[in-house]
């Protein structure tokens, strides 16, 4: 079959749009409620999906009005909340590529993005406003910047319920085929800078259809989302899988341990999606005796913790933590564990549906069970693999060869086929939910006018899995606080990327021949002393 033969396709992902999806939904379920948006002061708006897509259509409608067509990038900068959903689906509406920005981005950051992109569109809220301004000449691709939520007007921008209040609800078709691209999402690896990963509509119906199956999600379901939505987790786990299903989503501007239980018996909700921050933070939380009274029978969840946290938070909660693992170009989930099946502590369970794992050592060629190395998935691209790295094709053409996408990550598979997360291979820091590339700090930090060299390494963390640790060497006869240096560094990069240690070298750093850092000798040398 024609991989662009979309007409009679019955390969789950090719046969509609993500536009499609949700009208069909709303066909299926137009009073009911969807989206049931929680805002940092806990005030509550709740849209039924016919509000929704109304909403979407509006929006939609005004963006055609400003010269918004398909193949046209739109960055997003925002926390959770209804309009995150309402800008991402009318920009797929019409074909248009988002861009989700993490919220802590700095002005650097969102310059290169932009630039990168070459995106015509911002949409973001009126606290982060002054990065943009600031930005005006040095991006000349945006042409219009709207204003999600503000306490004034801002001259020069548009505000987003003049928007929805001027614009009709009926939306003319627009050709969208299923691997167009839908949206872009940059990820932290061995460069100093993010690479921007495609991912497309059939990306995402796929990962819908996987995960609401996986998870058993059903119309009768409400999912507990904490987690950002402009990480590949929060829409591939969480939000994708109700849409399909056609179930509603309490979805929290911020995640608060503190409120979770109470969140979950307020509303009902049967699933929620965590990982290994949250579920310490709320074991952290003193115990409500109605804890174990919730509806949340299962709860997907990815990056490890020991025994003894897993044995507490499902005691706790009267659940099932459902492993899982995967990366940006995975949509997220690439294995997960069966949810009826044997669990194995430790796995991260199995390929998804028409996916496979092999694990492979450093020439690529696979490895006995058993055998550590790294792990390679495979895949259809723009199916159940990313399509590309924009504008970098020797990346891609590395990372993706023959449908196997090589992760960079070193894991393990057992004779029954379990799939078991071993480690980073790759220079990258995990804090929280936080992939952290370390030469992209490591090239901040080389900028400050005092600093020679650095090495930038992750130290452990009892919350947050890894810190972010630079070893620093100075120039000749200079110097700098680390106060100085964690200052620079605020300035120019997002505040969870800043070092939260700092080690001054006396000498210079170890190298290679071919001069690279030996940061496994730099990192040996620090864990000997270090303590979190």
């Amino acid at each position: 079959m024609d991989i662009m033969n979309t007409e009679n396709a019955t390969i789950i992902g090719r046969n509609i749009n993500i536009r499609k999806l949700l009208e069909r939904k709303v066909r299926q379920h137009g009073d009911k409620p969807f989206i049931i948006f929680v805002d940092k002061e806990m005030n509550e708006e709740i849209l039924t999906y016919n509000q929704f897509n109304e909403k979407v259509n509006r929006f939609a409608n005004w963006l055609l009005s400003r010269d918004i067509r398909k193949g046209d990038f739109v960055l997003t900068h925002l926390p959770n909340s209804s309009g995150f959903l309402i800008a991402l689906h009318a920009c797929m509406k019409i074909g248009a590529i988002v861009i989700p920005s993490i919220i802590f981005d700095v002005a650097e950051d969102l310059e290169y993005k932009l630039n990168f992109s070459e995106a015509k569109m911002v949409i973001t809220d009126g606290d982060y406003y002054p990065i943009f301004d600031s930005l005006h000449e040095k991006c000349p691709s945006v042409k219009d910047i709207v204003i999600y939520r503000s306490a004034q007007n801002i001259s020069g921008t548009h505000a987003w319920n003049d928007i929805l209040e001027g614009s009709s609800s009926e939306l003319a078709s627009v050709e969208i085929c299923p691997l167009d691209a839908a949206q872009m999402l940059f990820t932290s690896g061995t460069t100093n800078r993010p690479k921007g990963v495609i991912l497309t509509h059939a990306n995402f119906l796929n990962i819908g259809e996987i995960c609401s199956r996986s998870f058993a999600v059903g119309p009768h379901d409400r999912y507990l989302l904490v987690l950002p939505l402009f990480h590949v987790n929060a829409q591939c786990i969480s939000y994708f899988p109700c849409l399909t299903s056609g179930a509603s989503i309490v979805v929290c501007e911020q995640f608060s341990a503190s409120k979770f239980s109470e969140l979950l018996r307020t509303y009902d909700c049967s699933i929620c999606s965590l990982v290994s921050a949250t579920l310490r933070m709320i074991l952290a939380q003193p115990p409500h005796p109605l804890d174990g009274e919730s509806e949340m029978w299962r709860c997907p969840y990815a990056i490890a913790i020991s025994d003894e946290e897993w044995d507490a938070f499902e005691e706790r909660f009267n659940t099932t933590l459902i492993d899982l693992y995967g990366l940006t170009e995975t949509l997220a989930p690439c294995t997960i564990m069966p949810i009826w099946g044997e669990h194995r502590r430790g796995s991260v369970g199995w390929p998804n549906f028409g996916m496979e794992v092999k694990i492979v050592d450093e020439n690529r060629v696979a490895v006995p069970a058993g055998e550590s190395g790294e792990i390679a998935i495979k895949g259809e691209p723009g199916i159940s693999l990313f399509q590309e790295y924009y504008k970098n094709p020797e990346a891609t053409a590395n990372d993706l060869v023959d449908g196997w996408f090589f992760s960079g990550d070193y894991g393990k598979v057992d004779n029954d086929g379990y799939v078991y997360f071993l480690d980073r291979k790759k220079d990258v820091i995990q804090r929280a939910a936080e992939n952290i590339s370390a030469p992209e700090v490591e090239r901040v930090v080389n900028d400050h006018p005092s600093v020679k060299d650095s090495c930038v390494i992750a130290v452990p963390d009892p919350i947050r899995d890894e810190a972010v640790m630079a070893v620093v060497v100075f120039e000749d006869g200079a110097t700098a606080t680390e106060e100085e240096l964690t200052e620079f560094c605020r300035a120019r990069m997002a505040k969870f990327k800043v070092p939260a240690f700092w080690r001054f070298w006396q000498e210079d750093l170890p190298k290679t021949s071919i001069g690279k850092i030996r940061k496994n000798i730099v990192r040996a040398e620090i864990h000997k002393t270090f303590k979190p």
